[in-house]
């Protein structure tokens, strides 16, 4: 298996629903994606080359060469050539998401506590807390220069400047909300989507929607494409809340189970709080946000996790929103690149990490 797909984390398995899965199955994923990883590698160590202050630089690129699933900039280049060829013409605006997204770890880790993140040390725990905050700071402001770069008519072009800027405001409503959830435990489904939606869905909405703009798509397909990828990034965060209790931390780069010693209130917790007998909801509450759980106490939250059909019930909303994705793919010509988007949307909520 190649670099690229092990980054992405496995890449073979799709979730059949009708007769175009034969055909979609004989593309190789995992070899269309790392082509991809690849040239979004290239073009993010150029734009990142400009810093003059090498330890400033160090920082700054310590997160987005440590690897990564490059999901953002390859969304858009897939979409765009989905339409008209045109993915190339993406990469800059591909690049631009892929730096916030790095800026906003950078800073999640910092407010999460987090001294791991794609198996190494995160920025603020390999540097100090000063130097974290600028190396986020200068990703940010790095990603607006390169999105100068990209082509657009003048009244496109400003659209997209605000979009990206409302999306990152965005972004960061999101991680509050995921913040203040930590001490809430009357937070509902409805709420917790609005927050994921915020916190990791706006930007794959953004990254499909412009690349549709970019290659020149009809209102109908930037409209569908922009949901495309809303759905996609509500099911990637489902899956990652089951990644954190089922995955394998050598794969998924971070202790199982973190989630529930930081209080987080995932889709997973928020079923169970409603479904757990009165038992089972006190040993739930007594670990949720408890730094000094043992292990034993996660494995024991776990199994009333699974108990309750909390795990299962995540697992199936992430297969919706998927399957609800895919069928807003008719409205692309059919194409490799259509296919790959079909496929990829699968790989969102079946993937090891």
């Amino acid at each position: 298996m190649g670099k690229g797909c092990e980054r992405m984390g496995g890449c073979t398995e799709v979730i059949k629903d009708n007769k175009e899965d034969s055909k979609r199955e004989k593309l190789d994923l995992k070899k269309v994606l790392s082509e991809r990883i690849k040239v979004v590698d290239n073009a993010l160590a150029k734009y990142l080359e400009d810093a003059e202050h090498e330890e400033l630089k160090k920082a700054m690129m310590h997160l987005p060469m440590a690897g990564g699933k490059r999901l953002r900039p390859i969304l858009a280049m897939l979409v765009a050539d989905a339409i008209a060829g045109k993915g190339k013409e993406t990469i800059p605006f591909g690049i631009a998401l892929e730096l916030i997204h790095n800026f906003t770890l950078v800073h999640d880790d910092i407010m999460d506590g987090d001294n791991l993140r794609r198996g190494i040390k995160t920025v603020h725990y390999q540097w100090n807390l000063p130097t974290a905050i600028n190396a986020g700071d200068a990703l940010f402001a790095r990603a607006f220069e390169v999105l100068c770069e990209v082509a657009l008519p003048k009244k496109k072009f400003a659209n997209m400047v605000k979009e990206v800027a409302r999306m990152t405001r965005k972004i960061a409503e999101g991680q509050q909300w995921d913040m203040d959830f930590e001490t809430n435990r009357k937070v509902g489904e409805e709420e917790y989507l609005k927050m994921i939606e915020y916190k990791t869905a706006v930007i794959f909405a953004c990254a499909a929607k412009y690349g549709a703009i970019i290659a020149g798509g009809s209102k109908k397909q930037i409209d569908a494409m922009a949901e495309y990828g809303r759905l996609l990034g509500i099911g990637f965060q489902i899956w990652d809340d089951y990644l954190d209790l089922k995955g394998e931390q050598s794969v998924i780069g971070k202790p199982v189970g973190s989630d529930i010693k930081r209080g987080k209130n995932t889709l997973i917790i928020v079923h169970a709080l409603k479904h757990a007998n009165e038992d089972d909801k006190n040993k739930l509450l007594s670990v949720l946000g408890n730094a000094n759980a043992q292990q034993k106490d996660i494995l024991e939250v776990v199994k009333i996790l699974e108990k309750t059909g909390s795990i299962e019930y995540a697992k199936n909303r992430a297969y919706e929103f998927a399957k609800k994705g895919k069928e807003l793919l008719k409205v692309l010509p059919n194409t490799e690149a259509k296919d790959t988007l079909s496929l990829l949307i699968d790989y969102m909520v079946q993937r090891e990490k």
